[in-house]
């Protein structure tokens, strides 16, 4: 027995048709003016799970490029400090000298002794340096002033010691760190030894009366073996910018390979959907036409 083939059937498979065009062209067009053809999970479950593993992939890369630059600024104002405590080190250094020859008139004496008190000050200054609120040469107490001078130059150090947990360490990619900081105590000493023990040493053989030549000369190798070690302090920076430039350039390139790939699913192809939608449209004015034949062919059928 046949399949009679109704004029009501043909209409309402006319409309499934013309209706199906126009979602068709209308999800054509919002591709093509969203330039995305991926706008949800449910369009296509695999490739939507894959889009949002890579935007988390993604985030996190955008954390660590964050993460990196903010070391960068630390430890660039830690090197350029240092930078500045060493030249202030170096001209005590060049007065220690001057001070230690025996033929100096005594408005020469009073000349250095209020210039290497002034620099021994402005160490101290530049020792409490900060970076976005935070000391840098305080180790983990980064809100407590690190070093304070009194007026008779004896120091106080309130950072972390050395043997503590100073170190503060930032994420720059999967499961790799990066320190930011480096020990003030270590580089800069405190009230029991290092640097500004011995400034506070010199400062008090510049104040005596008897002028002990040897005990300024004896100033004279912990305040170059001080310069020295910054030198050396300054060369783990330089070395830690570049691992951190180095470890940019890694996640820069994973970024991009991630963002290929997104875009690769959820991105328009114009010329596809430019052609697609064409296709759409002539699908549609064929429905349309059909839809007309049989309007036609009904009003006939109402005069027979």
């Amino acid at each position: 027995m046949g399949i009679r083939i109704t004029t009501q059937m043909s209409s309402n498979l006319m409309l499934t048709n013309m209706n199906k065009n126009l979602s068709n062209i209308y999800s054509t067009y919002e591709q093509i003016a969203s330039g995305k053809k991926l706008t949800s999970v449910g369009q296509n479950p695999s490739d939507g799970t894959k889009v949002m593993k890579y935007n988390k992939q993604l985030s996190q890369l955008d954390d660590w490029s964050k993460n990196i630059e903010t070391a960068k600024d630390e430890i660039n104002q830690s090197y350029d400090t240092l930078g500045l405590i060493q030249e202030n080190l170096q001209r005590i250094n060049e007065l220690t000298m001057q001070a230690a020859n025996s033929f100096n008139s005594e408005d020469s004496l009073n000349a250095i002794r209020d210039e290497v008190e002034q620099r021994t000050r402005t160490i101290a200054q530049l020792a409490n340096t900060k970076y976005q609120d935070k000391y840098i040469f305080a180790g983990t107490n980064t809100s407590t002033v690190p070093y304070s001078l009194d007026d008779d130059l004896n120091v106080t150090y309130s950072g972390t010691k050395q043997d503590g947990n100073w170190e503060r360490n930032i994420e720059i990619s999967e499961g790799v760190t990066m320190p930011l900081n480096v020990n003030g105590e270590q580089i800069l000493g405190d009230e029991n030894g290092g640097i500004f023990a011995t400034l506070k040493q010199l400062n008090d053989a510049l104040a005596d009366p008897d002028m002990d030549v040897k005990a300024i000369s004896a100033c004279l190798d912990p305040i170059q073996a001080g310069i020295k070690n910054i030198t050396d302090v300054q060369s783990t920076l330089s070395s830690r910018v570049q691992r951190l430039d180095a470890t940019s350039n890694i996640n820069e390139n994973a970024a991009l390979g991630l963002t290929e790939m997104k875009s690769n699913l959820e991105d328009t192809d114009l010329a596809e959907a430019t052609t697609q939608l064409m296709m759409y449209q002539t699908a549609l004015q064929a429905s349309l036409q059909a839809g007309a034949s049989i309007m036609q062919q009904a009003s006939l059928l109402n005069y027979i």
